[in-house]
């Protein structure tokens, strides 16, 4: 036998016990599968709902005003959202941080490579609430321009002490200190205070080491695990209002007293954030219109197909597998740092369908086709195994052609092939466990019909059987 023969039978091989397991235990295979799709979607429930996440809208920096109640000029009336009037709630502004300890020597710990980087950000916070502009209309400082906090939220009342409070909103890892540069070189160990708020189960949002980083805690590289020794952070301001003329001053400040290469003092526009307020039911419209579609799809597929008992239940559980790899993919891709963007979101639905949409028909008419006489769970394997060599060639092929995407080192390509990715592996596993677990259940209940279709009819149904009493023996007399 050549190669190729010997993987296509032992694939075969494979296969049949699979749809031999799927149909003999069928309850404990359908909650085994419930158990998977729900630790893998899990991370979901600390994501946005769909429809309420942020969207941004970019507008150059030079001279900007802005929005009044009617819009404002920047940008094509076509370009321009509709969120985009009014004033804002707030400006942010940040100051990058990236530092490193250099030379390295080799006495020193793991803990020194981030002890001394994060020991600049208390000079620097100084340095900028006491950085004042002075010109023809006077004294400007940063609290004059600043965003002013009054009292926490309930919920972060237990951070009082992390947390700006009845101030000027400055956020920046030297929070952790309360600001205090002895309390810090006195903290015997700084990664615990770093990491003693961060929650202990999975969390998909933005944690505490997030906020006052400035950026993902992965990207901070405060970790005794971090080899490359290079330390990154914000300082981040909170504004009222835009004076660029205050932050021209303090960015042309900071550039004096901390020269460096790589200080880059790029002015090129001003990315504005909106947070919908509720679900965009119009957003949805288009992605539930085409799972109906696929459900309309399969049921009159099945139609024509007389050897399953209920076409409306194998539709409806294609639809469920489809769906729910959907989810799995996205909980998996979001469990890994891979949140959906704009780029591979809006496709990746569709995608999940068309790839989902591929083995359903073919599994059930694989099995449909098998002999009749044999037993459910013979039908399954054998049924499977015809189709297993097709099967793994066509995922195989997929597999191949998303690997040459991912290697043309995109960004928003790569983002993309990952997620199909996932949603190819996950919607596999749930054909191969879900849907031909439901077909047999499916073809059980088929089996089931014929046979008391089959049955001879009584005699008697509805009377009780008759009771014959002994005659009494005639006597002469």
């Amino acid at each position: 036998m050549t190669l190729t023969e010997r993987l296509r039978e032992r694939i075969a091989r494979t296969f049949y016990s699979h749809g031999l397991l799927c149909a003999s235990y069928p309850i404990p295979i359908i909650l085994f599968t419930a158990l998977c799709i729900l630790a893998c979607c899990s991370p979901l429930l600390k994501l946005p709902l769909p429809g309420t996440g942020p969207v941004e809208f970019s507008t150059p920096l030079k001279d900007y005003a802005p929005p009044g109640e009617q819009g404002t000029q920047h940008g094509e009336p076509g370009e321009r959202p509709d969120w985009y009037v009014g004033a804002p709630v707030a400006y942010i502004q940040q100051i990058f941080v990236k530092a490193t300890v250099s030379p390295w020597q080799k006495n020193l710990l793991a803990v020194d490579a981030f002890r001394s980087p994060l020991a600049r950000v208390f000079p620097l916070v100084e340095e900028i609430r006491n950085h004042a502009l002075r010109d023809s209309s006077g004294v400007r400082s940063l609290e004059e321009v600043c965003l002013q906090v009054t009292d926490l939220l309930p919920g972060l009342r237990k951070l009082r002490n992390l947390l700006p409070e009845h101030g000027c909103l400055l956020l920046s890892p030297g929070n952790f200190w309360q600001n205090d540069r002895e309390r810090f070189r006195a903290d015997p160990d700084i990664i615990k205070t770093i990491h003693q708020h961060e929650p202990k189960t999975l969390q998909t949002s933005a944690t505490l080491k997030d906020l006052l980083f400035g950026l993902p805690g992965r990207y901070s590289g405060v970790s005794l695990s971090n080899r490359r020794r290079v330390v990154s952070y914000t300082i981040t301001l909170g504004l009222q209002r835009y004076d660029s003329r205050f932050l021209s001053s303090l960015r042309s400040r900071l550039k004096l007293l901390h020269p460096s290469p790589n200080c880059s003092l790029r002015e090129e526009s001003v990315v504005h954030v909106h947070f919908k307020e509720e679900i965009g039911i119009a957003e949805l419209i288009p992605l539930v219109t085409t799972y109906i579609i696929l459900f309309a799809y399969i049921y009159f597929s099945t139609r024509k197909i007389d050897m399953v008992k209920s076409k409306w239940g194998l539709a409806l559980a294609a639809v469920v597998t489809v769906l729910s790899s959907l989810l799995m993919s996205v909980g998996l891709c979001t469990l890994f740092g891979l949140t959906p963007t704009l780029n591979g979101g809006e496709i990746f639905p569709y995608l999940v369908v068309v790839i989902g949409l591929e083995n359903v028909l073919v599994l059930t008419k694989s099995v449909v086709s098998t002999p009749v006489d044999l037993e459910v769970k013979l039908r399954i394997a054998q049924g499977l195994s015809n189709e297993s060599w097709s099967i793994m060639k066509n995922m195989a092929t997929e597999l191949g052609i998303i690997l040459i995407g991912y290697f043309t080192l995109v960004p928003a390509i790569q983002e993309f092939c990952l997620f199909a990715v996932v949603g190819l592996v996950s919607d596999f596993f749930l054909q191969m466990f879900f849907f031909t677990t439901v077909l047999s259940i499916d073809i059980r209940r088929m089996e089931l019909a014929d046979l008391n279709k089959r049955l001879p009819p009584e005699s008697c149904p509805a009377r009780p059987p008759c009771r014959t009493r002994p005659l009494r023996p005639a006597v002469p007399h």
